[in-house]
């Protein structure tokens, strides 16, 4: 699937700047829409820059996630590397 690097870099900013523990649920708000924005969290976990096992697939190709959504060491230096 094809990433929008847009939405990808709003994701990465906002775990960025949000509270130690997290993001919760409103992670996903984005007028994209929850699917869009849950696949995006897929992809970035696939990458390691999520904490692993927090974006799930089932069968159907439906993502569900673990709340709350963490950034992974090396999703934080790649976050600040975006939030210049």
């Amino acid at each position: 699937m094809n990433v929008d690097n847009n939405l990808e870099k709003e994701v990465l900013t906002r775990l960025l700047h949000a509270h130690p523990n997290g993001l919760g649920k409103e992670v996903l708000d984005n007028y994209r829409g929850e699917k869009i924005v849950a696949s995006t969290l897929a992809t970035l976990q696939d990458r390691g820059l999520i904490q692993h096992g927090h974006v799930t697939c089932n069968e159907a190709g439906e993502h569900s996630l673990q709340l709350p959504i963490k950034l992974s060491a090396a999703g934080v230096e790649a976050a600040r590397k975006l939030d210049v």
